[in-house]
């Protein structure tokens, strides 16, 4: 199996989405902040803190594959009115084979701690052969404050 990364575009965390090893991304799972917006030195605002790939009806017409997993408000100071999540599916070659945007509610610092995060199911468009033959995936987490 091939390693994809997890990538945000504001606050951002890179974290291994599959196993195996890639040239481009962190080594050993080592957390790597990015943020177009800012300097790469500032805290991500919203992290993906858990994720994973999760299929219904394996091996059969109807088997679906999608992404769950929790995003998270990390930084105190932040008050993000929008949180949006693509996901691209690859198969066993790193091959796209098709990507979902979904947006999530946007957790806020009025929240207590727990409701600061949120859960969230990404859906891979297609079933049946189409769905089996994903191999792996990444995240990219867009936020606007």
């Amino acid at each position: 199996m091939n390693r994809r990364d997890l990538l945000g575009v504001v606050g951002t965390a890179l974290v291994p989405a599959m196993a195996g090893c890639a040239d481009d991304g962190p080594e050993n799972g080592t957390p790597v902040e990015r943020d177009d917006d800012a300097d790469e030195e500032d805290d991500p605002v919203v992290e993906i803190v858990e994720h994973e790939l999760v299929r219904e009806d394996e091996g059969t017409d109807e088997e679906t594959v999608a992404v769950e997993g929790v995003v998270e408000l990390v930084d105190e100071d932040a008050e993000p009115s929008y949180v949006e999540l693509r996901a691209r599916f690859y198969d066993e070659d790193e091959e796209l084979l098709d990507s979902t945007v979904e947006q999530v509610d946007a957790p806020g610092v009025d929240d207590d701690r727990d409701d600061r995060r949120r859960e969230f199911r990404i859906a891979f468009p297609h079933v049946g052969e189409q769905a089996a033959a994903v191999d792996g995936y990444d995240i990219e987490v867009t936020t606007t404050l």
